[in-house]
């Protein structure tokens, strides 16, 4: 979207700017705008990436506790809410293809 594109009067190119270089997004909101087809620029990509990989790591550290990968949705690792990101994995119909190969494997 070009930043100077207006949608019903409100400067949706502005605000898909904002999205790109937003540190705070939770969880819920970067999972909205995958869903919606978002396309994020290469420094975001780069901490998605790092994030998701942190999660992924915290989910072997549950398997190798409790032999299982079956995560209660309430259940904190770390001080991470490792139980909701399985959740969200597990519904995610655009997970890409490296990161379903590992939830496979796990």
């Amino acid at each position: 979207v070009p930043q100077s594109h207006v949608e019903q009067g409100n400067n949706l190119g502005h605000w898909v700017a904002y999205q790109q270089r937003r540190p705070n997004l939770d969880q819920r909101q970067l999972d909205l705008l995958e869903q919606a087809g978002f396309k994020w620029n290469g420094a975001r990509t780069a901490l998605l990436d790092k994030r998701w990989d942190t999660m992924f790591q915290l989910l072997l550290q549950f398997i190798t506790k409790n032999g299982h990968c079956d995560v209660p949705q309430s259940h904190v690792e770390q001080g991470k809410n490792l139980g909701r990101w399985v959740n969200r994995q597990r519904r995610k119909p655009n997970l890409d293809q490296r990161r379903l190969d590992l939830l496979e494997q796990a």
